[in-house]
């Protein structure tokens, strides 16, 4: 490096052409300068050095080559000039870019841009190129800036200053927001009108709309700024594009003038010919390099471009009048296209309607085509409605000769719509009379709820204090027990009905909210005897958003669940830990298992298996839980080993990331539309905790 900046400097001395060099004077009032007059460049076909420097022909444009391309620029600053300015080169696809100067100390500093050089190590975080310049000392001050590309090199170089260079960019980022929601309105607007009418074109056309967009994407460094993705990467992924487009674009041409129904064989070697030219330059663009494909694409887009105008011409004389719309829309397109690929074979300079023409022109294009293919729809659509009238005309043609078997049928036609609606009104007062009925069952169900819970919690609690009571006998304590067992079994199964009925026919807002996880996992194993439940908790999220009372509902039905296929004094073991935020809930029992028929009819409704025949139930809680993890976005699986347990695991991921909703609705009446006044959920689940703990 030390030696090529040497001969850098000999070639400043000696070269007559370095004497030719305009230097750039800054004034005051300076905030944006196009360099391009105020450069000296030379060409480094071998990697090493010529001496050879020569004035800008105008413009930066070398086109494709894999030479190094030296750029020298002097800028003379007074003392009353600003000192901080940007060096934007205008191109995201160039490969490597070093900008060298000389330190007041005499020793030599090169910064690295470029698509091969890490985004966290640019000057500025841009979709192009930009250098940050301060030029402290008033006076001359050197740049030496080296440029290698595998694309078609050509940018505007320019000098900002920072503020001027910011609001620039703000009005950029307007411009291209409203590019790409032109864009994406487009490809989202025919890939629906595809799947409304099937049409072939219409499928062929959205392709060519996504192929345009990606590279748009690519071309202006959008993709590469917010993703990071290695220029080789992106590169191989441009030039695939570009290829393929030559294929993607002559489909459309060709369905859209309706070649095959006019010149079918012309059709055929057209889009077979396309097809087999984009597989070709595509593999030469990935196994040899981007422009080894990309330059005869771009050569044969333009011969695929003059064949289709020569046919379309053909066609209107001849009559056709889709092809003038063709001509109108394509017409557009078409000079976008060969003003960007002129461009890069250095014809034309690199300037706004060079850089920006294909794009502005996709987009005048893209609309015009909207309205074409939605009034050529719209054509189809009144061809269809005049055969369907003609169609709807002989009908009636011949109906009006069977107009005496008509009149004769008519009276009998107006008895049966007279019993209809007889029949009809019947059914909607049966339907009111059940809506009525539901209604009342539920107000019914709610009172049954809240009167059989408020006995049997007292009960419960009674029982408990008389166990606890160390003076009563050993047999009033068992019977204590077993009267808290029969209420924990009756609670379990009133709630499994009762949430049944709430879940299939009431409304219920979907609450999630933030909890401590292992408090609520420990406070849900509390309402079980000491013992009973063992309880691991490792690496839990400190805040977890979930509906805490649907699921505790789906906890207490899988621990009830273990508990009554487990033999006594064998604790269940409940385990929770946490996996990227989410979390990872199992419950082991150590019954006899399940066998692995049954297994897949676990979590069906009222399904009970041979196991639990003689066991209380009703063969609704697993179809709870399942549903309830559901709700949360989660999985419910289960792992069953004959004579050693069964395993229920619980995946749920954090709501906090907004995949919860807390005002969704999830439950709705169909009768109704609104919420069930007699089963309130908080009342539910906070009464089930109370009458089991």
């Amino acid at each position: 490096m030390l030696c090529r900046l040497l001969l850098l400097v000999l070639i400043l001395l000696f070269s007559p052409g370095a004497l030719a060099q305009r230097a750039l004077q800054l004034m005051p009032g300076m905030e944006r300068v196009d360099l391009v007059p105020y450069m000296a460049w030379l060409r480094d076909s071998t990697g090493t050095m010529t001496v050879e420097w020569h004035p800008l022909p105008g413009s930066f444009n070398p086109g494709f080559t894999r030479d190094a391309i030296w750029l020298r620029i002097e800028i003379d600053r007074p003392a009353e000039a600003p000192q901080d300015w940007l060096l934007e080169v205008g191109n995201a696809d160039l490969a490597h870019l070093g900008l060298n100067e000389r330190a007041v100390d005499g020793t030599w500093h090169e910064r690295q841009l470029g698509e091969d050089i890490s985004r966290s190590d640019w000057d500025m975080d841009y979709r192009t190129p930009v250098f940050r310049l301060d030029l402290a000392a008033p006076g001359r001050h050197t740049f030496w800036l080296r440029v290698r590309s595998r694309t078609s090199m050509s940018a505007q170089v320019r000098l900002w200053r920072p503020q001027r260079f910011e609001a620039a960019a703000r009005h950029e980022s307007l411009a291209y927001g409203l590019l790409f929601g032109a864009y994406a309105t487009i490809f989202i607007f025919f890939l629906f009108f595809w799947r409304w009418t099937r049409e072939k074109v219409s499928l062929w056309y959205t392709w060519y709309v996504f192929n345009s967009l990606g590279q748009m994407v690519l071309t202006f460094g959008h993709l590469q700024q917010y993703t990071g993705i290695p220029g080789r990467i992106t590169d191989g992924i441009l030039s695939l594009l570009i290829c393929s487009s030559i294929w993607i674009g002559v489909n459309v041409c060709v369905l859209f003038i309706s070649l095959p129904k006019y010149m079918p064989r012309t059709a055929r070697w057209l889009t077979c010919s396309a097809a087999w030219l984009s597989a070709i330059y595509s593999l030469l663009a990935m196994c040899i390099g981007y422009a080894t494909g990309v330059v005869p694409a771009q050569i044969s887009v333009l011969v695929f471009i003059l064949v289709l105008v020569a046919i379309a011409f053909r066609l209107w004389r001849h009559g056709e009048r889709q092809t003038r719309v063709f001509l109108l829309a394509f017409g557009i397109f078409f000079v976008g296209v060969v003003l960007r690929i002129l461009r890069n074979f250095t014809f034309l300079p690199p300037n706004f309607l060079t850089d920006n023409g294909y794009q502005i022109a996709a987009v005048a294009h893209m609309l015009v085509m909207s309205l074409a293919i939605a009034g050529r729809y719209n054509t189809i659509k009144q061809e269809k409605a005049q055969a369907q009238a003609e169609a709807l005309r002989a009908e009636t043609e011949y109906a009006l000769s069977l107009e005496s078997e008509v009149a004769a049928r008519t009276t009998s036609l107006v008895d049966e719509i007279g019993r209809r609606t007889v029949a009809e009104l019947e059914l909607r007062q049966a339907l009111l009379a059940e809506q009525k009925a539901r209604q009342e069952q539920l107000d019914f169900v709610a009172m049954v709820s809240h009167e059989f819970r408020t006995p049997l919690s007292i009960i419960d609690t009674s029982a408990q204090r008389i166990a606890s009571d160390a003076g009563a006998p050993e047999a009033a304590q068992e019977r204590c027990s077993n009267i808290r067992r029969t209420i924990q079994r009756m609670t379990l199964l009133m709630d499994e009905f009762l949430s049944l009925d709430r879940l299939d026919s009431a409304s219920r807002s979907f609450a999630p909210s933030n909890v401590d996880p292992e408090h609520m996992i420990h406070g849900i194993a509390h309402e079980w005897e000491q013992g009973q439940i063992t309880v691991t908790c490792r690496n839990l999220p400190a805040n977890f958003r979930c509906d805490t009372e649907l699921l505790g509902i789906a906890l207490r039905n899988l621990l009830a669940n273990a508990i009554r296929h487990s033999p006594e004094h064998r604790p269940i073991e409940l385990s929770a830990s946490g996996r990227h935020n989410d979390m990872v809930i199992e419950i082991s029992d150590q019954g006899s298992g399940i066998p692995s028929d049954e297994i897949p009819m676990l979590f069906q409704k009222y399904f009970r298996g041979r196991g639990s025949r003689d066991k209380p139930g009703a063969g609704l809680g697993l179809y709870l839980a399942k549903h309830i993890i559901d709700l949360h976005s989660g999985h419910l699986s289960v792992e069953s080993t004959l004579g050693k347990g069964t395993t229920f695991t619980i995946f749920l991921p954090n709501g906090a990331s907004d995949d919860l909703q807390p005002s969704r609705m999830l439950f709705e009446n169909p009768a109704q539309g609104k919420k069930c006044p007699g089963c309130p959920a908080r009342d539910h689940e906070r009464s089930a905790m109370s009458a089991t703990g």
